[in-house]
């Protein structure tokens, strides 16, 4: 049986852009959401990029995001079924959060994780310049699974071959 591919996800920056004419994390634990909150909380280029490399890889995602200190699985499914987005739901790994502790980077997080949860699967790690505190020049951006994307810009299409060849190798 081989091993199905992890994406290692962060939210802001990476899905949800922040910027002041988008709707962010705050807006989704809010009671009263905007009016078209749902469908303009993911950024559609960065939506349409990770299906595409969940379905092509049959991946599974474990989310990193900070949202993790305010929302659990349920909350996380909430969001997902409001935004058309069961595919993450159905994608979750067992082991679905790498939650960063107090005073801990994002990397020691994700190799928190990973010392428990990592059977060899190939892995990308998709995070942005800001809270992806660590991971430039770690052991994973050497080995070319990281991505972190730029604010106000988020995933999108050109990721797309640094993705694949990170889930296609062994670590």
């Amino acid at each position: 049986m081989s091993l199905r591919p992890i994406i290692m996800l962060d939210f802001d920056e990476v899905i949800v852009l922040n910027r002041p004419e988008d709707v962010g994390g705050f807006d989704a634990i809010s009671a009263d959401s905007p009016p078209g909150f749902w469908k303009r909380l993911f950024h559609e280029p960065a939506m349409t990029t990770l299906k595409e490399a969940i379905a092509m890889h049959h991946a599974r995602v474990v989310i990193t995001t900070s949202w993790l200190r305010f929302l659990g699985r349920d909350g996380f499914e909430h969001i997902f079924r409001q935004t058309e987005l069961d595919v993450l739901s159905n994608s979750l790994h067992d082991c679905w959060e790498a939650p960063q502790n107090r005073g801990e980077t994002r990397a020691q997080a994700i190799d928190r994780w990973l010392a428990v949860n990592h059977r060899g699967e190939p892995y990308v790690i998709l995070d942005d310049e800001i809270s992806g505190t660590g991971l430039r020049k770690s052991i994973h951006d050497k080995s070319k699974r990281v991505i972190l994307c730029r604010v106000d810009v988020g995933l999108h299409v050109g990721h797309l071959p640094i993705i694949h060849a990170a889930l296609l190798k062994a670590p």
